[in-house]
């Protein structure tokens, strides 16, 4: 092997991944999900280092939230290193740091992770994140990051490790090695992906039993279709791609000290989601990685985001009760709440659809409000009939659906970050996402609204405390200059023209009075 690709370590580096972020790494959801299992982390004050960080992106959103906090991202590629402190710069981000690293390495010697003043960060960081990567890089590469985790965390500090998980994965195995196979012929990963999917569509066309047989593969294949192709190299080319099994990572926790607290992802800490069966037979299992291992075998699980804590700051019964219903949760309103049926609607979770109120949904939201509510509130205004760990779970649901969140206390305001990103979108970046501090993570971001808010920033920095339309219409009409913007009207794709000018018009009034304002509330403008 030659020395260029030594570094590499079987993983496929030849372009970038994507600019993701990952709500479920936000330290408020953390702290929320430990709490629910009566482990206490802080949320203010904190230390939060992520091993491989990729673009940096979903790290710097999380700085802009808590410039309080310091944050340290660890990736071994160059260029997203070089992406991430570039981005940091340009929005005037001081509290993260970018060190470019090799797992194996710095296990060995960890004096690069270093805080600012060189004092060693081994046993004083708070959150260790890992998100996607353990099924991702080879054993040894695996070792090294749990290694790394156990050495960081302080006693009480919490990992979040995320990965591809058996049985959900094993259907995708067939295609991963079709893939590998035509890599290793020299073809590109963009080539070796298609020519995988190609082969399968041939196959299929030929009448073979593959997916008769590997009835999860087809839905996966037809999802992969439209997905960035970064992605897609990033999740099958890698040589030591592998599906890993929930007790194998438990026992890997085990040996750095490291005990197993819950999952992330909300919905599944609540096993009445689950049919009274299944959820009695995964209950009935006492050992964790047994009652873990039958819960994925139960719903095909296919991606799992665990929690794991360094000797348990455990909150007694009473405190954890009183520290659950002082938490404060607030509406975004910028999603609307889904429409249902029979006064239903249905929230899609790991566990699969789960059917709940639509009219005590709203009611939480609507007391829950611009304002802020806590869990205690919410459930003083639903009545004597709900519980508090009832109402703990209707909230976490409505997390989960991207309708409630955690409220977060802090001065920060995300405007100078937002205006780069926005601008840099713009400019034809594929940044997707706006720092939100006052909900303590990120919102989404398209092409429109970025314009949008690019346009409505600077009215106001040219002195409008409020934007003008006809100031905003002028810039946008610059910017479409650059950028070609196509809007739907009426389930057809406009570009220009007087139903295209007409609707745009409508949008841009829309944002002004309604987004614009909540922005501003949420202190990302």
């Amino acid at each position: 092997m030659s020395q260029s690709s030594d570094w590499k370590h079987g993983y496929f580096a030849d372009n970038g991944y994507t600019f993701g972020y990952y709500r479920e790494m936000a330290p408020c959801y953390l702290a929320w999900a430990a709490l629910l299992q009566g482990v206490i982390v802080p949320t203010r004050n904190f230390r939060y280092i992520d091993l491989g960080c990729g673009q940096g992106l979903g790290l710097i959103l999380q700085a802009a939230c808590h410039p309080e906090s310091e944050f340290v991202g660890v990736d071994f590629m160059p260029a997203h290193v070089a992406h991430a402190r570039r981005l940091a710069q340009a929005a005037g981000i001081t509290n993260v740091r970018f060190i470019e690293g090799d797992f194996t390495a710095l296990e060995n010697d960890a004096s690069a992770l270093a805080d600012a003043a060189g004092a060693p960060l081994e046993g004083q960081t708070d959150y260790v994140v890992a998100h996607g990567i353990a099924s991702w890089v080879s054993p040894t590469v695996r070792a090294s990051l749990w290694a790394l985790a156990g050495r960081l965390l302080k006693p009480g500090g919490l990992h979040y490790t995320s990965y591809n998980t058996e049985p959900g994965w094993l259907a995708a195995k067939p295609f991963q090695h079709l893939v590998m196979l035509r890599q290793a012929q020299g073809r590109t990963g963009a080539q070796a992906l298609r020519s995988g999917m190609d082969t399968l569509a041939a196959l299929e066309a030929a009448k073979s039993k593959l997916y008769a047989t590997f009835t999860t593969l087809k839905p996966r294949m037809e999802v992969a279709a439209s997905q960035d192709i970064a992605y897609l190299t990033q999740e099958y080319n890698n040589r030591h791609w592998e599906p890993l099994r929930v007790s194998d990572m438990m026992a890997q926790a085990a040996a750095v000290k490291l005990d197993w607290v819950g999952s992330a992802t909300l919905p599944e800490q609540f096993g009445n989601l689950l049919p009274p069966e299944m959820a009695k037979l995964i209950d009935s299992e006492s050992d964790p990685a047994l009652r873990e291992t039958v819960r994925d075998l139960a719903v095909v699980q296919s991606f799992r985001r665990d929690l794991y804590v360094k000797g348990s700051t455990v909150a007694w019964p009473s405190e954890r009760l009183e520290r659950v219903s002082q938490t404060r949760v607030v509406a975004s309103h910028l999603l609307p709440l889904p429409e249902g049926s029979d006064g239903k609607m249905e929230i899609a979770t790991t566990l699969g659809k789960v059917r709940v109120n639509r009219e005590a949904c709203q009611a939480i939201l609507t007391c829950a409000g611009e304002q802020g509510a806590t869990i205690a509130q919410l459930q003083q205004g639903a009545g004597q009939s709900e519980s508090l760990g009832s109402m703990a779970q209707k909230a976490s649901l409505l997390m989960h659906a991207g309708l409630l969140y955690l409220q977060h206390d802090t001065d920060a305001n995300a405007r100078e970050l937002n205006c780069a990103l926005a601008q840099a979108v713009c400019d034809g970046a594929p940044y997707k996402y706006l720092a939100a501090p006052r909900l303590g993570e990120a919102t989404g971001l398209d092409g429109l609204n970025a314009m949008l808010y690019v346009a409505c920033a600077d009215d106001e920095q040219a002195g409008n405390p409020t934007p003008v339309l006809a100031h905003v219409l002028r810039h946008l009409a610059q910017l479409r200059q650059r950028v070609q913007l196509s809007l739907q009207v009426e389930g057809r794709d406009e570009t220009g023209g007087p139903v295209f000018e007409a609707e745009l018009e409508k949008r841009a009034r829309s944002y002004i009075e309604t987004q614009w304002p909540t922005l501003k509330r949420l202190q990302m403008a």
